[in-house]
């Protein structure tokens, strides 16, 4: 067990998150760092925001899972509200922001506040923090689950906190509540990108900028076969998202049918669903059945192990990624894993993971119309031997390096 900021005495983790230790949601991300952190700590306890139904994933022998804490509800509000102690420290807390603040940004931090102290008084919550070991506290978000962190700040030895770009982006994500009472207290908070505590050293000068840290997410190696697949005249795209709104699959769609227009023999692979699938379904049966160089494969929600088989044995040509909004796409992670170029809008921290310079793929504007995007893709396919996610991967998104790093920033290991 390596010596912590407790000066080597076992502690215990509190782990803060939305949906893990079930198989969806921060799952992609929490699960390729809990092996580390069950490394860092003498025992881990997981609660989560909410308990969906999807399978639960296995857990380190040290590690146990709480429960969920639930969507709060007035009720349950009102009723987190009923100790002294809590309201008087959700005063502080609604306080502490100060500033100019909208009506609409009142009501959002009393909200935030009202539902830290329903948090706080949770069975789970109260249980994971009754230990005479020290705790550290680690809320793998900055939003939802992290308002419960103001009322165990007291009770911590430590704190910390992960941003990723949804809980930390105001211009576009909007006013994220209580900014000042759960990231100014933490003792250490991770940004995912370079471009994500620029934005904290930039906005919110109540962090300490020593206090703020680049830990970048990652994928675990994979797996792949060492001869090479014989060429032929199919082109497989493959993207890998939510169908929704601002994914932005449709646009993926578009730029399959343009390729195939253009004399190129087209088989495009899209794994998620959503709201759009259906609508998405529907659209793509009808181009694949009015052009014929054209084949699509709508395969749904998949596992992570079902879906690094698929990549691992079909080897893709290009992997795709329209969004409109992202922090570093995990989806892209996992295709750099294998090799696999990318052409994805240059929106969010996308371009700490590709681009031409970094060898990787290449970025497109959120604006460029499919025609240009076309031509991307083509240029990737012309002259593969000029990108290689694979390196990137290996650098920057190693899930064995970054999870023992971000462990031991969560812990307080110097390194």
């Amino acid at each position: 067990m390596p010596d912590s900021a407790n000066d080597g005495q076992p502690t215990r983790l509190l782990l803060l998150t939305h949906e893990y230790p079930f198989d969806i949601g921060d799952a992609a991300f929490v699960r390729n760092e809990i092996q580390a952190l069950s490394e860092a700590f003498a025992e881990v306890v997981i609660v989560s925001l909410t308990s969906p139904d999807a399978p639960r994933l296995p857990l380190p022998a040290n590690v146990t899972y709480l429960g969920a804490v639930g969507t709060p509800t007035a009720a349950r509000a009102i009723r987190g509200m009923l100790s002294p102690k809590r309201a008087l420290r959700a005063l502080r807390v609604f306080g502490a922001e100060g500033g100019q603040r909208s009506t609409a940004q009142l009501r959002r931090d009393l909200i935030a506040t009202l539902s830290g102290a329903y948090f706080a008084s949770h069975r789970s919550v109260r249980e994971a923090m009754r230990t005479e070991r020290p705790v550290t506290v680690y809320s793998y978000w900055g939003v939802d689950i992290a308002y419960v962190l103001p009322w165990l700040r007291s009770g911590a030895d430590r704190v910390a906190v992960r941003v990723h770009r949804y809980d930390l982006d105001e211009r576009t994500a909007g006013y994220r509540p209580i900014r000042r009472s759960v990231l100014g207290n933490a003792d250490v908070v991770l940004s995912i990108s370079d471009s994500g505590r620029e934005y904290l050293l930039e906005r919110a000068p109540f962090i300490s900028p020593e206090k703020i840290v680049v830990r970048r997410l990652g994928i675990p190696a994979q797996p792949r076969e060492l001869e090479q697949m014989p060429e032929g005249r199919t082109v497989h795209l493959v993207s890998c998202s939510s169908a929704i709104e601002r994914k932005r699959v449709d646009r993926i769609l578009a730029t399959a049918i343009e390729l195939a227009r253009r004399g190129r023999t087209i088989r495009w692979t899209h794994f998620g669903d959503g709201p759009l699938f259906e609508e998405l379904r529907g659209n793509a049966e009808r181009a694949a059945s009015e052009i014929p160089d054209l084949t699509v494969q709508l395969p749904g929600r998949v596992s992570t192990a079902a879906l690094m088989e698929r990549y691992r044995a079909e080897r893709p040509s290009v992997f795709i990624n329209l969004s409109a909004d992202e922090g570093i796409p995990v989806s892209a992670m996992e295709a750099a894993c294998f090799g696999i170029p990318i052409v994805a809008t240059d929106v969010g921290s996308t371009d700490e993971l590709v681009g031409d310079e970094l060898g990787s793929g290449l970025l497109v504007e959120m604006d460029d119309d499919i025609q240009t995007i076309a031509s991307a893709v083509e240029r990737v396919l012309d002259s593969p031997a000029l990108f290689d996610s694979r390196r990137v991967w290996a650098e920057r998104y190693d899930s064995t390096v970054n999870s023992h790093t971000a462990a031991a920033a969560v812990a307080g290991i110097q390194p």
